[in-house]
């Protein structure tokens, strides 16, 4: 299908350019704005969105988390990767990751091989925006100064994973993997790394395990990997018999076979909503490899045969546009180049898989089934 399918076809689709215009000028907005960016930011969380598709503030608030006072640092027990947790002048936490490989490494293996990459998390946000899913936490890059800026706040948990190597100051903070044996290093006191706006503390998250997680062992495949017909088994539970959930996988299936990231095992949703959209938080392992595209990514796509018909348009949309729209977002970001080139080429050649797989679907059981709203 991806062979004989033609993706210059003359289509009624949202204009890329439009989309992509005003989500470039969400970042440009200057506002200058008594209100907290903090406060701005929390009201934008709904239950079916972190932040809304077109927010002319958002470059505002991205702003302040680039530049605000560190005003606390401590560790982030949760979760097997290194970060530290920071506030920032006015209340607001928020997570670093910091930089563990150059913008050339690739990282080989298994498909969820390697550390978080801090530059995946920042790209991972701004697709999230051109594609209109609204459910990566808000995410920036930021250069800090560990021994000005973090040391002289740091916990006491903290500041003793400091130390210096090659007059490079580093640290290893404390988590499941964390060791001395491998810290984050800074150039000198120079430190990059990604900044993750933490979700207000009153929508309180509940964790799922992925119908479609991986058993992590190579010697053991899961059902899914078997059974081609594994959706059918899901849909006869309740969460995912009707409603929004089951095709909130399916977009976040799709999202992450862009970014490369086979790593959600679980997912979460905000628990005071029956129908809250899965958010997808911690997009560490994307962007790692532009040349290997992991298709078993995509099973819960083409093993139900549903996507979101909004989705599907907007995928149109940006055929042959994707990389370069995303590296039209990126070089706005201070950490730009944010990715190396192979990997914007790598977007537009998984967009028009998934394309073809969607394809697939639509010849076997119909547009009607395919492409729904809502379960």
């Amino acid at each position: 299908m991806l062979q004989d399918m033609n993706f210059t076809k003359a289509i009624k689709f949202p204009d890329y350019q439009e989309i992509l215009k005003y989500i470039k000028d969400n970042l440009l907005s200057d506002f200058k704005m008594k209100v907290s960016p903090w406060n701005l930011a929390a009201g934008w969380v709904k239950p079916r969105e972190i932040h809304t598709e077109n927010t002319p503030e958002l470059g505002y608030v991205l702003k302040a988390m680039e530049t605000n006072q560190i005003v606390h640092a401590g560790v982030s027990y949760k979760g097997t990767q290194l970060k530290m947790m920071l506030k920032l002048s006015g209340g607001q936490e928020v997570i670093f990751k910091p930089q563990k490989y150059a913008r050339e490494y690739i990282v080989t293996g298994s498909p969820y091989a390697g550390a978080d990459r801090h530059n995946g998390e920042i790209a991972a946000f701004h697709l999230n925006r051109l594609l209109g899913l609204c459910r990566c936490p808000l995410t920036v890059g930021r250069i800090v100064n560990l021994k000005t800026e973090v040391l002289p706040v740091a916990s006491e948990s903290l500041s003793k994973t400091f130390f210096t190597k090659e007059n490079n100051t580093c640290f290893y903070g404390q988590c499941y993997y964390c060791s001395p044996a491998d810290p984050a290093c800074a150039e000198g006191d120079i430190m990059e790394g990604a900044m993750i706006l933490m979700l207000p503390e009153k929508y309180r998250l509940k964790k799922f395990r992925s119908p479609w997680q991986r058993t992590y062992k190579d010697t053991v495949t899961a059902r899914w990997e078997q059974d081609f017909n594994y959706c059918d088994q899901i849909r006869k539970i309740s969460i995912y018999k009707k409603g929004s959930r089951l095709l909130d996988l399916i977009d976040a299936a799709v999202f992450d076979y862009l970014i490369g990231n086979a790593d959600r095992h679980h997912y979460e949703v905000f628990v005071d909503f029956p129908d809250s959209v899965v958010i997808l938080l911690d997009n560490g392992k994307s962007f790692g490899n532009p040349y290997w595209d992991e298709l078993t990514i995509l099973a819960p796509l083409y093993q139900c045969c549903r996507l979101r018909k909004t989705t599907y348009e907007r995928l149109w949309a940006f055929v042959g546009h994707l990389g370069e729209s995303l590296k039209t977002l990126l070089n706005l970001d201070q950490l730009a180049p944010v990715l190396s080139q192979p990997h914007y080429e790598s977007l537009d050649r998984r967009l028009r898989t998934i394309l073809a797989a969607v394809e697939v679907c639509l010849n076997e059981n119909g547009e009607e089934k395919v492409l729904v709203d809502i379960l």
